[in-house]
């Protein structure tokens, strides 16, 4: 999903250098331009979201946590995730009822009268790959808290500043040696 989200983006940067170029140098549009935009933008804004909550690269507060012991770490990790648990669940039901309604009225975009039903069923499928993600890390958030010192498997792993450092170090270096065995005759 997240390939499909980069893509997106990708093809909307595209479409839109095309559509100034467009309308720059050759006074023509792109008809319907904003209609497809509008459609386009849930795919970025959307299918990230479960890689993001997998990986950790959301807006966490690890600096409060690290002074505690694993398992009260565990304990509020567990508790954050049952709350974000409770409110996927109830937009995953409002977002669905939202998709339905579109479905049966046949609601469009105002321009090029573009059916709105995909996007909005996009919405309630993505948020419920996002409630399985939730519910995998509840339970080895749930499996950690019994048991602190066992390893991680289902939850992004807070590291030390000195830990992401030299995970940045390695990864530069490690790039830079594949670009010198390219260059090599």
């Amino acid at each position: 999903m997240n390939l499909v989200a980069a893509a997106a983006i990708f093809f909307l940067m595209f479409v839109g250098v095309f559509q100034v170029i467009g309308r720059t140098a050759f006074n023509t549009a792109i008809h319907g331009y904003i209609d497809y935009m509008e459609q386009a933008s849930a795919l970025f804004a959307f299918l990230g979201i479960s890689y993001a909550q997998r990986v950790g690269a959301h807006i966490r507060m690890d600096l409060l946590l690290r002074g505690f012991s694993m398992r009260f770490m565990w304990a509020m990790e567990l508790f954050a995730v049952l709350v974000a648990l409770v409110v996927i669940t109830v937009l995953v039901e409002t977002t669905w009822e939202n998709f339905l309604r579109a479905w049966q009225l046949g609601d469009s975009t105002i321009d090029i009268k573009l059916p709105i039903w995909p996007t909005k069923l996009l919405v309630p499928l993505v948020l419920g790959v996002l409630w399985v993600r939730l519910a995998i890390q509840s339970i080895d958030y749930l499996r950690l808290v019994r048991h602190p010192d066992a390893a991680p498997i289902a939850v992004p792993v807070i590291e030390t500043i000195e830990v992401q450092a030299q995970h940045e170090i390695e990864e530069a270096l490690g790039r830079e040696e594949i670009g010198r065995e390219e260059k090599q005759p």
